[in-house]
């Protein structure tokens, strides 16, 4: 992922936008720390929705399952 600094971002934002748009992700930093993240919104979706309460709760329940050993292989769903 690019850094990119707060400055540089305010000369350039259209330029910027139009990259993260085409699939481009940036790192923003002010003052040389990292301080943002600009990615395009289906990777932004992805992210928020792997982190969403209910996913991040059926996903640990799911892994509670397997280690209890009551999950079962994919081949075996048919």
């Amino acid at each position: 992922m690019a850094e990119i600094g707060i400055k540089e971002l305010k000369a350039t934002a259209s330029a910027v936008v139009d990259s993260v748009e085409d699939g481009a992700a940036y790192v923003v930093t002010k003052r040389g720390r990292p301080a943002a993240v600009l990615l395009p919104v289906e990777e932004a979706e992805d992210l928020v929705l792997a982190n969403a309460d209910e996913y991040v709760r059926m996903r640990r329940q799911a892994r509670a399952a397997h280690a209890k050993g009551r999950s079962v292989k994919l081949g075996d769903l048919d």
